[in-house]
């Protein structure tokens, strides 16, 4: 998701070789702060090898539930860098099914944009079918700072509203990125996303 992926320069501004770094890894925490509804928490979990992606997400895609994905990540480009990830994963838990995704990160200067996009196929409901969608459109303004505009579609929080949209900030120092985002402002279907994403 959401997060790991949201830049994709690395700390020296240049775009990572897949094919030759090694294995790497990321934890992240969504706390989801909802002022009509029980708070919620969801873990991500991200491994990396060459062009090798997976993904392990709780309470992503429904309350309780677990999905995994594989992936393969094609870079291109040189002064516009681009990243794209096809990906199939399964859901386990009150909603049983299979997910193809994709994720597209784009960057140049200062700028970046970065999507993850899936549907899931629920067999357990020819009805359920869902899309689900989180898109960021981004600026770094400073060094460790990045900050801009976002909209998903979940069904972990639904309002009235098909797309929850607002405004995010993050700062990472090390190998730690915080973030805090706020959904739907002045309006009363407003809610607030803090995360905090740990690489090693």
């Amino acid at each position: 998701m959401v997060m790991a992926q949201s830049a994709i320069q690395d700390a020296t501004g240049e775009f990572p070789d897949t094919v030759a770094a090694k294995w790497s890894f990321e934890a992240d925490i969504l706390y989801y702060i909802f002022p009509q509804a029980s708070n919620t928490a969801t873990l991500i979990g991200y491994a990396d090898h060459k062009a090798l992606h997976l993904e392990a997400r709780y309470n992503y895609e429904d309350e309780n539930a677990v999905s995994l994905f594989g992936g393969y990540r094609l870079d291109f480009g040189h002064q516009v860098s681009f990243g794209i990830t096809p990906m199939l994963g399964v859901l386990i838990g009150p909603t049983n099914g299979l997910i193809p995704g994709l994720e597209v990160e784009i960057a140049w200067k200062k700028l970046d944009f970065y999507s993850e996009s899936e549907y899931v196929l629920d067999l357990g409901d020819g009805d359920g079918h869902y899309f689900y969608t989180w898109a960021e459109m981004a600026i770094s303004p400073l060094n460790h700072w990045r900050t801009g505009i976002s909209v998903n579609r979940t069904r972990l929080y639904e309002t009235e509203l098909d797309l929850q949209r607002g405004a995010f900030v993050q700062y990472a120092f090390s190998r730690i990125r915080t973030g805090f985002h706020y959904f739907n402002p002045f309006t009363d279907e407003d809610f607030i996303l803090v995360t905090l994403a740990i690489a090693f």
